[in-house]
């Protein structure tokens, strides 16, 4: 990266799995500005990581508060402004859908698909489409969840197959109500139907309350996380569900969380699941790791590497919270073109105590065996009240390489869009 302003590092040492990591912080920031700021009438509370269209437009959803949940649309105009404009509102008693969780996808025709975490007709959430159409926008709900044992409250976004067919989470429902993974298969008219691939049982050794999208290989395996549950006391898991014959999936666990001492490898992981060109696995725990954070610790950047049919976890990060760190990442990581990582933490940083919601964005930069983190910016700023707090989503770049989120929170408690330039 360049253009970056003169680094101070610091070095901090943590031993894992008879392992010794070395974390190295650099205080450093990238320059940050609020691109929107939103209100009523686009909608509070954004979350989920947006995404472009080929205009440079970008799309999301609001949906942290009760109020106002919309499918929104961000598109940039001279001298740097951006103009919003809402896509889809859910609506109380209309039936499709409420609290957004997730960010959105695209399809090859430019329909976007998403999640809700309430609403529908049986009040449990549902999957949803908004089409671009001659006369505009319009939403068509895919999929009611809070049927039978089909799985309720979807969080996270979802991911397509090569097929067309579409991959999601819940986080309650299914057979053991601990959550299921599904699948929704586009047929005839329009018209999709689910089937649930794994229910989880939280039985002491399975997952329980995934969130999160799912990242799937070239293979149409699928991988994921549960933020509780596992063989050591609830700590979470990493997954794998693999095609068979005659639309059967195996179910495989990859890695259990707590499994050092003082869960050092981390714990709950909410944010999801993202590859490496290798095939190595790349994701953050809420909590665990080295420092304390308020009344638990901080959470952790991991990494699990394939081996022989068994994957091994290595701890990138450990956040340290207080002034130098964020803690509480929650939101899917991205990698640019030389590898290295970028994301988000809810909490933390230089303007913020360890019981207020700030966070920070932050880079991972790999060198010899090692990662050193850089803080591209810390929010709640005091100096400019409007730059944002908490964000509820991770990152993307622009074709310049500058990363654009949401923060749900500004001094106003209506959430803001904003732009970092490293």
């Amino acid at each position: 990266m360049h253009g970056k302003t003169p680094r101070i590092v610091l070095a901090a040492s943590l031993a894992v799995a008879f392992g010794l990591l070395c974390a190295t912080y650099v205080f450093a920031s990238g320059t940050e500005k609020v691109i929107f700021r939103f209100y009523k009438r686009i909608g509070y509370g954004p979350v989920g990581t947006l995404i472009f269209d080929a205009s440079g437009n970008l799309y999301g959803v609001t949906g942290e508060y009760d109020t106002t949940n919309s499918v929104y649309e961000l598109s940039p105009g001279a001298n740097g402004t951006w103009t919003g404009k809402v896509l889809h509102y859910f609506k109380f008693g209309h039936n499709d859908g409420l609290t957004p969780t997730g960010g959105l996808i695209f399809d090859a025709a430019g329909n976007l698909y998403g999640t809700t975490w309430d609403g529908g007709s049986h009040g449990q959430g549902v999957a949803f489409e908004v089409v671009h159409g001659a006369s505009g926008w319009s939403e068509h709900v895919l999929h009611n969840f809070g049927h039978r044992q089909d799985g309720a409250a979807p969080s996270g976004g979802l991911i397509f197959d090569k097929a067309g067919n579409l991959y999601g989470v819940t986080a309650n429902g299914g057979a053991y109500s601990s959550g299921t993974v599904f699948q929704l298969s586009p047929g005839a008219n329009n018209t999709w139907t689910e089937s649930v691939l794994y229910s989880f049982q939280d039985n002491g050794v399975d997952g329980r309350g995934p969130e999160g999208s799912l990242a799937i290989d070239a293979a149409g395996n699928l991988y994921g996380t549960t933020q509780t549950g596992g063989a050591n006391g609830g700590g979470g898991i990493v997954f794998e569900l693999s095609p068979g014959a005659n639309g059967t999936w195996t179910y495989n666990v990859l890695y259990n969380f707590c499994s050092t001492s003082k869960c050092a490898d981390g714990g709950s992981p909410e944010g999801g699941l993202i590859f490496d060109a290798a095939g190595n696995l790349y994701g953050a725990t809420l909590v665990g790791g080295a420092s304390q954070c308020g009344n638990d610790t901080c959470g952790v950047v991991f990494e699990l590497t394939p081996s022989g049919g068994t994957w091994t976890e290595t701890v990138l990060h450990s956040f340290a919270g207080g002034l130098k760190d964020g803690f509480e990442p929650n939101a899917p990581l991205i990698f640019d073109s030389a590898g290295n990582l970028y994301g988000t933490t809810m909490k933390g940083g230089q303007y913020c105590s360890y019981y207020y919601d700030c966070g920070v964005a932050f880079e991972l930069s790999p060198s010899g065996g090692a990662w050193t983190e850089t803080v591209l910016h810390n929010f709640s700023d005091s100096r400019k009240q409007e730059d944002g707090a908490r964000p509820l989503g991770g990152l993307i770049f622009d074709s310049a390489g500058n990363l654009y989120g949401v923060t749900s929170e500004v001094w106003n408690g209506s959430g803001a869009a904003y732009e970092i330039t490293p």
